[in-house]
């Protein structure tokens, strides 16, 4: 969801919340925004016709960054299956231009691929192990969460979206630190530990609501976690407080 758009800044859009029959190998179309009113943009949809849509469903930035965070023991049997389903999932969503992908085995790797293209990425789904308070790494062993949000606050950051399939991340002292950094717009991560499957299958659902609906990522999440199975639940943090998932 963009705030404060003006005349003349061109957005993404989903393309199933157009009238238009927009053909797209993408759920996302560039259009520019030729005038608000209200709530509302109007955006050139081609053939000399415009469209009002909501401005909650526009965005300045798609990008998705997934992040395998190796640790040399589950890697073939759980971390890569679950970043390779995840992978496909979003070169369905989005075409392969917004969607990269890297196996990390340290923070300085992350650091340094943050630093060349940050500015990519509106979205950084994590796939690794986690708990309470820390994300583990095969060189560099268990990070704390200051130590490894603080790898992301750049100079010029805009906050992106950081989806956690880490086990326990969303308990405040990991999840809750990390939505108060400059970085994190929200984070979202599991309570409890989670099973691959149903991991792969909360950051789909989160995703085909927040972008292929073009829903905002609280009613995105809300509808994601309701459709996991079992007891395996999910927060949502934004500046430090619990928005959306079990207190306790």
């Amino acid at each position: 969801m963009a705030n404060n758009l003006q005349i003349g800044e061109r957005v993404f859009v989903p393309v199933s919340k157009l009238r238009a029959n927009i053909q797209s190998p993408s759920s996302f179309v560039e259009k520019e925004v030729l005038e608000i009113v209200a709530r509302s943009v109007r955006i050139d949809v081609g053939g000399g016709e415009t469209e009002l849509i909501a401005s909650s469903l526009c965005h300045r930035n798609i990008g998705i960054l997934l992040l395998n965070i190796g640790d040399l023991e589950t890697e073939t049997t759980l971390l890569d299956p679950l970043s390779k389903s995840i992978l496909q999932f979003c070169r369905l969503l989005v075409s392969d231009d917004f969607i990269h992908t890297f196996k990390v085995r340290s923070l300085s790797e992350i650091e340094v691929l943050w630093r060349r293209a940050h500015a990519a990425y509106s979205h950084v789904i994590l796939v690794g192990h986690g708990s309470e308070a820390n994300i583990k790494f095969a060189n560099g062993g268990w990070i704390e969460t200051d130590d490894f949000i603080d790898a992301f606050d750049v100079a010029g950051i805009s906050p992106k979206t950081f989806i956690s399939l880490c086990c326990e991340t969303g308990y405040k002292a990991f999840g809750g630190a990390a939505s108060a950094h400059a970085s994190c717009e929200r984070f979202i991560g599991p309570f409890h530990s989670v099973h691959g499957a149903i991991a792969s299958q909360f950051v789909q659902t989160f995703l085909a609501y927040h972008l292929l609906e073009g829903e905002t990522s609280k009613v995105a999440f809300k509808h994601a976690r309701s459709s996991v199975p079992g007891s395996t639940s999910f927060r949502l943090w934004k500046d430090k407080k619990l928005v959306a998932g079990p207190k306790s």
